[in-house]
């Protein structure tokens, strides 16, 4: 036992670092656009920004649904490799096709200039990272934990790399699309070519395809509404917040940026949560306690660095963003309260509980939406709703998880 608790350290310790150097390149690239653009641009970015990734925020369902039933199998195995190979596949093709169809609808809001090039480049983006979600996925499940590391690194490092030279060459919202989507197919094809031979025949899925469809989308709608809370944010601040562009880009940026270390690596660590919380059996409780505990801790310690020092740190950026210190703090302990979300909601992915983990999140994500609608300015109308809606989220969890032990 204790082996096996010292690689589980280990490996997340190995995921965390990995989430880290992607977090550490997210927020150096947000500050380096933020720095470069004026207020308005900047809040076209992060629009486009939001939307890709309110998709792929969506689409992450299928990595831990994937990671939750995939187990080892000796060589000569079951078909599992196959048939998520033909999933996968037909998951590609079926996003695809509805974020390029629907992009008329969405594209002129979200993209009002290069609106079809760029709607283009996101469905790429989204049919890609089905791909990267399912290799994740298996991965997650075959406990490859360096393969995994180096798929976010690799990932997040391609990223910056892409934002960067699109600062210098063409700083369009186009091509900061084509520098942003890149990275998820070329990810993709160098990490199966690094571990397609030693995964081959040695992949088992506990589920029938059609019921791991059905959990895979029950699994996406609540992703999907961790995405609007999370990745969609920007979005959905911007348009309930008309005629109000400096203080609603003051809200994002401070979002972005304290989010980056506190809600991102939670976000990432969920598969590896969904296997770990599988695996503790009777322990799981005692364990989800203290995670949520901890991450409520380290929340509140960042709240109070936040009202002394974020006011300075935000004037290095930009010194005419009108946010105050106290919101600032308030904004920065709500993310605490996402990623505790975040860690409820694995827990009952673990257990099987799939539709208590869209309910929860769906909530929460319903909850944010009207939050936004109230009549007030955009910061206490921001942190009013992600106060609000993970802690109601959380204990949607919290209930369901202790019901189904009854």
């Amino acid at each position: 036992m204790k082996t096996r608790s010292g690689t589980r350290v280990r490996a997340a310790t190995t995921i965390l670092i990995a989430t880290a150097v992607a977090g550490l390149s997210t927020y150096i690239l947000q500050a380096v656009v933020l720095r470069a653009l004026g207020a308005d641009e900047y809040l076209r970015f992060s629009v486009m920004w939001s939307v890709l990734y309110l998709i792929v925020g969506a689409l992450a369902g299928l990595q831990q649904e994937v990671a939750r039933a995939s187990h080892p199998s000796g060589p000569g195995g079951d078909s599992g490799g196959g048939r998520l190979a033909w999933f996968a596949l037909a998951g590609v093709v079926v996003v695809f096709v509805l974020v390029a169809a629907t992009g008329a609808l969405w594209g002129p809001v979200a993209v009002p200039s290069d609106t079809t090039p760029t709607v283009l480049m996101i469905a790429i983006g989204s049919a890609a990272y089905v791909g990267v979600s399912v290799l994740s996925g298996s991965m997650y499940g075959l406990q490859r934990w360096g393969v995994i590391a180096t798929m976010i690194a690799l990932d997040a490092g391609l990223r910056l790399v892409g934002v960067a030279v699109a600062l210098v060459l063409a700083p369009t919202i186009l091509a900061f699309a084509v520098a942003v989507v890149l990275p998820f197919p070329l990810s993709f094809v160098l990490v199966w070519l690094w571990v397609r031979g030693s995964v081959r025949g040695r992949i088992s899925i506990d589920v029938a395809p059609r019921q791991l469809t059905w959990n895979a989308a029950r699994t996406i709608v609540g992703a999907a509404a961790t995405a609007v809370m999370v990745s969609g944010f920007p979005f959905l601040l911007g348009i309930t917040s008309a005629g109000q562009t400096a203080a609603a880009a003051a809200v994002i940026a401070v979002v972005t940026l304290t989010r980056a270390p506190l809600v991102i690596p939670v976000m990432a660590m969920q598969s590896f949560l969904v296997v770990h919380f599988r695996d503790l059996g009777a322990r799981a409780g005692r364990f989800l306690t203290l995670t949520v505990l901890a991450v409520l801790a380290v929340a509140g310690v960042g709240a109070l660095l936040a009202a002394l020092f974020g006011r300075a740190v935000l004037d290095f950026f930009d010194p005419g963003l009108p946010i105050t210190s106290a919101a600032i703090a308030g904004i920065v302990f709500s993310a605490g309260l996402t990623a505790a979300l975040c860690v409820s909601g694995s827990a009952t992915l673990a257990r099987n509980l799939h539709g208590i983990f869209t309910t929860g999140w769906v909530i929460a994500a319903l909850t944010v939406i009207g939050g936004l609608l109230l009549p007030l300015d955009p910061a206490p109308k921001s942190i009013i709703a992600l106060v609000l809606g993970p802690l109601l989220g959380l204990i949607t969890h919290v209930v369901g998880l202790r019901t189904s032990r009854s």
